[in-house]
């Protein structure tokens, strides 16, 4: 979505931004100074650029109700070529583009038309470029991460290529979040951090800083092969922090057991199982060790802990309790309710395989 909002009393009624002790990196000198307010353009789409929004109104409140309550001019992305509103069609020195979470690369020429193009990331740039920047910070198991305002370069520079103007780091990662828990505080400390630097772009004070291209790390977009499992690849540690940043949108899964597809025409390959809730678990029955055996230890195995009625899978690296799945087809359901429903074959001898 695109809002048009002039920037006069934006940045004065807020009043001083509180530092962040070493956090927080400034660049300033000498840089162009609007002759006038800023005239905004802001694209964004999800909580993180509401929250960006909101430090810049000094206001809290979902997208839509944002727009109204504040008499924002707004407008729905076009489909097919991104344009933006005839007002920002040729350049001005008052003309400031702001993205985050936009979700579309804007065309170079689009960018002319602004004196100033600023986008709010959500990583430590030149960390984790792309689209989700979040997610693969606590994919990969980091413990702290940070938000960054950078200009927007050309397109044919790259994405999430273009100079820092600000950055916060060190913001911790703790044990056990989520996309949907770290989310909202890296939004509230960026949207603090736009403010200050427009303060310093009104003041003259603020000089881009190119990024080391030898730091730079990709974070990808998340698709459905992306949460794909991969037993011989992924331990019970990894894939427990993959579902906790990918599994609001993308759940993890694997192929069902093999005895549900091989020898038989129809049912299709690819159909899996979603696994919808894990938990990482260091207490497994002799039993299911002894069924793991009989398996040859291939990671992907499924075992029943008939006592405490939980599925576990083993990984390439430990066990990993599969509470909540979701078969192709069927509603989510607790694991022990979905191993109910295995062929027999399965239940009788105590195994299956994931693939």
């Amino acid at each position: 979505m695109l809002f048009s909002l002039r920037a006069r009393a934006i940045l004065t009624r807020l009043g001083p931004v509180p530092r962040r002790s070493s956090y927080l990196r400034q660049y300033s000198t000498e840089h162009e100074r609007p002759a006038e307010p800023f005239r905004v353009l802001f694209c964004g789409s999800d909580d993180f650029s509401v929250a960006a929004l909101s430090a810049l109104l000094g206001a809290e409140a979902p997208l839509k109700r944002f727009a109204l309550e504040h008499d924002l001019e707004h407008h729905d992305v076009p489909p097919g070529k991104l344009t933006f509103p005839h007002a920002f069609e040729k350049h001005h020195p008052s003309h400031l583009l702001l993205t985050a979470s936009f979700g579309h690369i804007i065309p170079t020429p689009l960018l002319n038309s602004f004196a100033h193009s600023l986008n709010v990331h959500p990583s430590v740039l030149p960390l984790y470029r792309g689209a989700a920047p979040v997610q693969w910070a606590i994919a990969n198991g980091d413990t702290a991460t940070g938000v960054t305002v950078q200009s927007m370069a050309p397109r044919e520079e790259g994405v999430d290529a273009g100079a820092i103007l600000g950055a916060v780091e060190g913001l911790p990662i703790p044990p056990g979040a989520t996309y949907m828990t770290l989310l909202p505080d890296l939004a509230h400390v960026a949207g603090r951090l736009l403010v200050q630097v427009l303060r310093q772009l009104q003041n003259g004070e603020a000089t881009p800083r190119a990024q080391d291209p030898a730091h730079v790390t990709r974070a990808p977009k998340i698709t459905n092969n992306t949460s794909r499992i991969d037993w011989a690849t992924h331990d019970a540690g990894s894939l427990d922090a993959r579902h906790r940043a990918f599994g609001h949108a993308q759940p993890l899964w694997a192929h069902r057991p093999q005895e549900l597809v091989h020898g038989n025409p129809m049912v299709k390959r690819d159909n899996g199982v979603q696994i919808t809730s894990v938990k990482q678990t260091s207490t497994v029955p002799a039993q299911a060790e002894q069924w793991a055996s009989e398996a040859g230890g291939k990671p992907g195995t499924i075992v029943l802990d008939k006592r405490e009625r939980r599925v576990l899978a083993l990984t390439r690296d430990g066990w990993l309790e599969l509470v909540r799945v979701k078969p192709a087809g069927k509603k989510e359901q607790p694991g022990a309710e979905w191993w109910n429903g295995l062929p027999p074959k399965i239940r009788t001898r105590g195994w299956g395989i994931l693939e």
